[in-house]
């Protein structure tokens, strides 16, 4: 791969790379999570670095009570999010078109997540500051390519479609074989931090992938017939922040609240 000849979009993604790798690093060594830092801060048993990438240990009771005695942030690496920030920087950086395209078509993923983080206390907190990087740098990046380029339907499927693959994986790796039938008992939210209200083995979430190619297309559509490029940025975003408070006025997107209990 060759480096990009636009100095600034190699910049701009040399910058997001090292950010990238830096919460890389931040995922695999921090073990704590932000619901034992609210109830007892950073005096929690989790809340430090290590080396130790085994140290994952929870279980369930006879009666269905989830029961966690250590965490770690592993399955962080493969938030919907991260590959955001990891398509945009590497399109930057290599100038590559579809990575670019991918970015685009995603990018609204990163505008929901961060609205669904709203209580902003939480956003002292260590882990959430990174969450809160995550999602503004696969928003800026997004932005920035919405206003330089087009985008094209094609590419934006094949985007949308990656994700449904990586929330299915994620469903594979972390939930209990058979996993549609230990649906919600994976160790933490397999459904990307936010819980669909329902579950059908895979296919609910068909929901986001209309969802996401019909602001794609509308987008898309709008984009085409302006020439202000500050428009053809406000318009995608506009689209998202209008989607994501339409979903969660109808209850379709689901905090979870986990009460981990590791406290001494």
């Amino acid at each position: 791969m060759r480096l990009n000849e636009n100095l600034f979009e190699r910049r701009l993604g040399l910058f997001f790379m090292v950010l990238w790798f830096v919460v890389m690093f931040f995922y695999i060594t921090w073990d704590g999570w932000l619901y034992e830092w609210r109830d007892c801060g950073y005096e929690g048993p989790n809340q430090h670095f290590d080396l130790d990438m085994s140290d994952m240990d929870y279980e369930y009771t006879a009666d269905g009570v989830k029961i966690y005695h250590s965490t770690n942030n592993l399955h962080n690496l493969i938030y919907l999010c991260y590959f955001v920030f990891f398509f945009g920087w590497l399109g930057l950086l290599f100038d590559i078109e579809w990575a670019k395209q991918w970015t685009m078509a995603t990018t609204g993923i990163s505008v929901v997540a961060a609205l669904s983080t709203l209580r902003l206390s939480d956003h002292v907190y260590i882990l959430q500051i990174v969450y809160d990087a995550v999602h503004l740098s696969g928003i800026v990046m997004g932005c920035y390519l919405f206003w330089k380029y087009d985008l094209k339907i094609r590419r934006a499927v094949h985007a949308v479609l990656f994700t449904w693959a990586v929330y299915l994986s994620s469903h594979l790796i972390f939930t209990p074989w058979p996993y549609w039938e230990n649906q919600g008992k994976a160790y933490f939210s397999i459904n990307q931090i936010n819980d669909l209200p329902f579950f059908i083995f895979g296919l609910e979430y068909l929901l986001v992938v209309a969802l996401l190619l019909g602001i794609d297309v509308a987008a898309s559509f709008i984009n085409s017939r302006l020439d202000n490029r500050f428009l053809k940025m406000a318009v995608p975003l506009g689209l998202y922040l209008s989607l994501c408070i339409i979903l969660i006025a109808l209850g379709l997107i689901i905090v979870p609240e986990i009460h981990i209990n590791t406290c001494p």
